[in-house]
């Protein structure tokens, strides 16, 4: 399928490989640097992926042995992984259906049995972190920011409310570069502890850097077109179905590795504009989707959400799997993030399955394209695909095409300009 559109948007061109392997060569000490600035924010301290910053903010925050965080169970399982690695226990939280975030509500009910609190800010959307600090005062917080840099609350950034903020910049995510984590604390105490732990972590060498920039390329690029529809699909099912959970995303305590950090560096004075142009695409969305209101993920008053990612909230697993099939039929990639989060838990965390918002979401929630890659022909092509694959699911008659929607708004446009 030379035209599947792919979901998400992995850009490590061979440009970037190109300074990528001039960056790893040209290092003449086997050190790198540590700092990395996010404007609004602060100076962060890169590591190297966003599961060891977890780690790492567990150990600044000295937490008693055998401590339990509080953790929501619908997010990336690296989050557990790390808890793990930390010598701390997972508390399942449960989740908001309209943000995907921690549920205050739920918090509150099971705040005596947290020592910590680690909220993750779900496709791009914000916690509500002044609520979830009210309902678990005295409780240290970790916000997890890897799908969320540059969305706010209350006009504060995600990453200003808690202890610890932790960051990722990975394939998949806005900068992309590969790799890389950045840790941010405002506490002066703890920025010096975080100091002195990551000044301890082992540096990369030429060569393994070297081996880095290049799996960046070949990852990146069977998750584009062509490629992806030919071979890159069928590697990556493969891939999910024949590694076990354990050796998947291997937690390796390191710095960052300076051709990421200087490909971040590279990246961030474009983020406003990424996020703008996705930001559009959602809009477009919410304003032409011919779905059920319920599906739809809007912003929480006071919120900004960057819309890393675009999920669509199903009434059933066989709805999503419908979903899924007839957009795949159209040449369009969807995905279903962590579905099996649930079993995942259980085997190896010890859910016992009170979290069932988390649980319902994980097995109905579908994420379609949104990234600010796509022209505007993608998105009207998105959504049109959608709209008629509700309309044959539900038996609705499906909205008329949004080509003189399209037209209309372009013509509005230019008559503004």
């Amino acid at each position: 399928m030379l035209t599947l559109l792919p979901n998400e948007h992995w850009d490590f061109s061979l440009r970037d490989t190109f300074l990528g392997l001039l960056t790893a060569l040209a290092r003449q000490t086997r050190t790198a640097g540590t700092s990395l600035p996010i404007p609004e924010l602060g100076l962060c301290l890169a590591v190297r992926s966003a599961r060891a910053a977890i780690v790492l903010a567990l150990k600044a925050l000295a937490l008693p042995p055998g401590a339990r965080i509080g953790v929501p169970l619908y997010c990336c399982p690296v989050v557990f992984k790390a808890i793990h690695a930390a010598g701390y226990k997972a508390r399942f939280l449960d989740v908001d259906t309209e943000t995907y975030c921690l549920s205050p509500a739920d918090l509150a009910a099971k705040r005596s049995e947290v020592d910590a609190v680690i909220a993750v800010h779900m496709f791009g959307n914000v916690c509500d972190m002044p609520r979830l600090r009210e309902e678990a005062p005295r409780k240290p917080f970790i916000e997890d920011c890897a799908q969320s840099i540059g969305s706010r609350m209350n006009g504060s950034l995600a990453g200003s409310f808690g202890e610890i903020a932790v960051f990722s910049f990975r394939l998949g995510k806005y900068f992309s570069v590969g790799e890389g984590g950045a840790l941010y604390t405002g506490a002066t105490l703890l920025h010096h502890r975080l100091s002195e732990i990551v000044s301890e972590l082992p540096a990369a060498g030429r060569i393994e850097e070297c081996c880095h920039v290049g799996n960046t390329y070949l990852r990146s690029l069977l998750r584009t077109k062509p490629l992806w529809g030919l071979l890159g699909m069928r590697v990556w099912r493969r891939y999910n179905q024949r590694v076990k959970y354990e050796f998947k995303s291997p937690l390796v305590l390191g710095r960052i590795y300076e051709t990421d950090r200087a490909a971040t560096v590279r990246r961030l004075p474009l983020l406003d504009e990424w996020i703008k142009q996705q930001r559009m695409n959602a809009e477009f969305y919410l304003r032409n989707l011919a779905v059920d209101a319920g599906m739809l993920c809007t912003e929480k008053a006071g919120a900004f959400y960057n819309r890393l990612q675009f999920p669509l909230l199903t009434a059933s697993r066989e709805q999503c799997d419908q979903l899924a099939a007839c957009l795949y039929e159209n040449n369009i990639s969807t995905t279903r993030p962590y579905k099996d989060i649930a079993e995942v838990a259980t085997t190896h965390y010890g859910y016992t399955g009170d979290c069932p918002q988390a649980e319902r979401i994980a097995k109905t929630v579908i994420v379609i394209p949104c990234n600010y890659f796509l022209k505007q022909t993608d998105v009207q092509r998105v959504s049109e695909c959608v709209n008629r694959a509700w309309a044959q699911i539900t038996g609705r008659r499906p909205r008329k095409s949004l080509s003189a929607m399209v037209q209309n708004e372009a013509r509005t446009a230019t008559r503004t300009v």
